[in-house]
This record gives C-alpha cells, sequence and structure tokens, in this order.
C-alpha cells in the first residue's frame, strides 16, 4: 500500500515487482518496509547480507520518485545499513545503484564489507575490487540467504521499527 491506501503500479515483466508480488519468492522474506520502499536480501552474487531496497512503486529514474519516496529514502538507507553492519558484523556498508536491465526498476544495493578475517578467500578487496570479485561468483545458498535476512530483520525491528512508523505517521 502506498500513503494514499492504493496498491502501487507493478510491471509485469519486472523481477522486482514480481518480487514484491510474491510470484517470485525470496529466501528470508522482506526483511524492512515502510509504505514507499521494500528491502529484502539480494538474490544475486553481491554476498551474504547484502540487501536491495526497491521502490514499492515501478519507478524507473530516481528523478521519478515521488516526493514521499525521496524524503523516506533517506532515513531508510541509514536505518538499513546499520542493521546490516550490526547484525553481520560489517566494518562497511556500501551503496550502489545499477538500474541498466530493462524492465529497469530503482533499487539500491545495500553491501556488507566484512573484516579481512572474517571471509579470508575475500582477498582483503575493498570499493569497487570487492564488487567485481563478487558478482564473479556465486550466490549464497538460500537458507544462508534466510538466516541473514532474518538477523538484518530482527536488529531493524528492534532498533527502528518503531522510529520508521512515527516517521510514516508525521
Amino acid at each position: 500500500m502506498t500513503e494514499t491506501g492504493i496498491l502501487p503500479a507493478l510491471h509485469p515483466d519486472c523481477l522486482a515487482c514480481q518480487m514484491m508480488a510474491g510470484t517470485h519468492p525470496v529466501p528470508g522474506g522482506t526483511i524492512a518496509e515502510n509504505p514507499w520502499w521494500v528491502a529484502d536480501h539480494c538474490v544475486g552474487p553481491y554476498g551474504l547480507g547484502s540487501v536491495v531496497l526497491k521502490t514499492r512503486a515501478h519507478r524507473e529514474n530516481l528523478w521519478d520518485l515521488s516526493v514521499a519516496e525521496s524524503a523516506s529514502l533517506g532515513p531508510f538507507l541509514q536505518q538499513l545499513s546499520e542493521a546490516i553492519a550490526l547484525a553481520m558484523a560489517a566494518e562497511r556498508v556500501y551503496v550502489s545503484l545499477w538500474v541498466d536491465q530493462p524492465p529497469y526498476h530503482v533499487h539500491f544495493v545495500l553491501q556488507p564489507r566484512y573484516p579481512d578475517h572474517h571471509h579470508p578467500q575475500e582477498l582483503g578487496l575493498k570499493g569497487l575490487e570487492l564488487q567485481v570479485f563478487r558478482t564473479l561468483g556465486k550466490p549464497p545458498l538460500a537458507p544462508e540467504m534466510v538466516e541473514a535476512a532474518e538477523r538484518i530483520r530482527t536488529v531493524w525491528q528492534e532498533k527502528f521499527a518503531p522510529q520508521a512508523k512515527a516517521e510514516c505517521e508525521s
């Protein structure tokens, strides 16, 4: 639902829209949401604990966002990145926006970077090099995604859900 109580428009060929409609399930389900944004575990090879934050309504560009979608984005990104860092013991959370595959749907990928000793196979890589390295690998296994989603959801609900609800009501 949106702030008007109307279901947002979905694009039938869009993977993000299919996930929100429940026709393409995501291991672990929804991690966090507000009236304008939905977050779930990334199904791609971006690493365990990576979260996709997507518009609830099908939006193709940042300039297509409503005022409410834009206003709620910053606080939601801040809350999710901290929840990921706390739940997954990450030392950084990278945020990227790549909307390059039609049908386009605005979405951010929040990727945790772990301390070097947590995942030695990542060779201490950081930034773009780490992202490229992960993209060449395989996505996490579904049971791992479910566990990571639950950990992040628990932190978000305990720390940010009451605050997010108050922000939506104001």
